[in-house]
């Protein structure tokens, strides 16, 4: 009878201990399902293998939130033929007390606005080599990552993505591949050819020419440029170049010299034209009354020498000239 009563006793003390702990459990998740989610959303160009719902939101590699649904664009905005967009959805929970939106204030739009300007993005990053992957958001430069083309308005808080690593390398090995492409088509193996048989035929041309000839006029050449150079160290070793240039520098003293009393000869000059100049402007009437009577004297001397020419007789004897028809009274 009292071993019955302990197992009694402990099935009722494991039942009240499940009951407890699952009261607590649903109180914990009734706490949770009652804090407000901040959600946000991007759009990837790209495949986006290794996500999946649950999958952490990291900030800098600090996890902010996680992956809350992934699916295509237009099996929420548009329909599959009616837009040209393929791109895939990812709707996201941020944290409450993640440092983002404790740093908002409450206006969470005009911060992630701001930020996405300063160029916060969302890519697909790698996790280990488990083939498994997590969103990281990061700052990168506007420019380069421009957001992708959407032609509605995002339900939710909406932050551009960013290239992931592995879809810029095959980006990168895509081009290369292009340029390769282009080099063949271009026929640049044909263009090698002909420069090699170029460069055959410009050595066979040299081997075939005179070389032998060719360095004797060479040397001659040189020879001759060599006695000029020394006549023309001799000319300008001798006495009379040595002369000449002596001469040719005490004139260029000389004319330095007279250069150097010209600016004062000239300043004496003008000194002198002025005073001229003071002279005959105070003597100006002077000068006219003079000038008026030379005039005079000029037009006196100048009937004189006519009447000489009319009448010598009365310039010497004097007494008018008989008159040549005398009038009859």
């Amino acid at each position: 009878m009292s071993t019955r009563a302990n197992y009694f006793k402990l099935g009722i003390f494991i039942i009240s201990a499940v009951a407890f702990l699952i009261l607590a459990l649903i109180f914990m998740g009734l706490g949770a399902l009652h804090q407000d989610k901040v959600m946000i959303e991007t759009y990837f160009n790209e495949s986006v293998q290794g996500l999946d719902v649950g999958s952490p939101l990291r900030f800098k590699g600090v996890k902010v939130g996680s992956i809350e649904r992934i699916r295509f664009v237009f099996n929420k905005y548009h329909d599959f033929a009616a837009s040209p967009y393929r791109y895939v959805l990812v709707e996201m929970s941020l944290d409450p007390d993640s440092a983002m939106l404790m740093h908002a204030k409450g206006n969470v739009s005009a911060e992630i606005a701001a930020e996405v300007e300063n160029g916060l993005r969302v890519r697909i990053a790698p996790q280990g080599l488990t083939g498994t992957a997590y969103l990281e958001m990061d700052y990168v430069d506007p420019a380069r990552n421009v957001p992708l083309p959407i032609a509605w308005t995002p339900e939710y808080y909406y932050v551009p993505s960013s290239p992931s690593t592995i879809a810029r390398l095959e980006e990168t090995f895509e081009l290369f591949s292009k340029t390769l492409r282009k080099v063949e088509e271009a026929g640049v193996d044909q263009a090698v050819m002909n420069m090699n048989e170029l460069l055959q035929t410009t050595k066979k041309a040299v081997e075939d020419t005179h070389m032998a000839a060719l360095s004797q006029n060479v040397d001659s050449l040189i020879t001759e440029l060599r006695h000029t150079n020394d006549n023309l160290n001799s000319a300008i070793s001798s006495k009379e170049s040595k002369e000449a240039i002596k001469n040719l520098t005490e004139t260029l003293s000389n004319m330095k010299a007279s250069t150097e009393n010209l600016p004062a000869t000239i300043d004496n000059l003008r000194r002198l034209l002025r005073e001229a100049n003071s002279m005959l402007s105070s003597q100006r009437d002077e000068v006219q009354g003079i000038l008026q009577q030379g005039k005079q004297v000029f037009e006196n001397l100048n009937d004189l020498t006519g009447e000489a020419k009319r009448n010598p007789s009365r310039l010497i004897f004097g007494g008018p000239p008989a008159k040549t028809n005398p009038e009859k009274k």
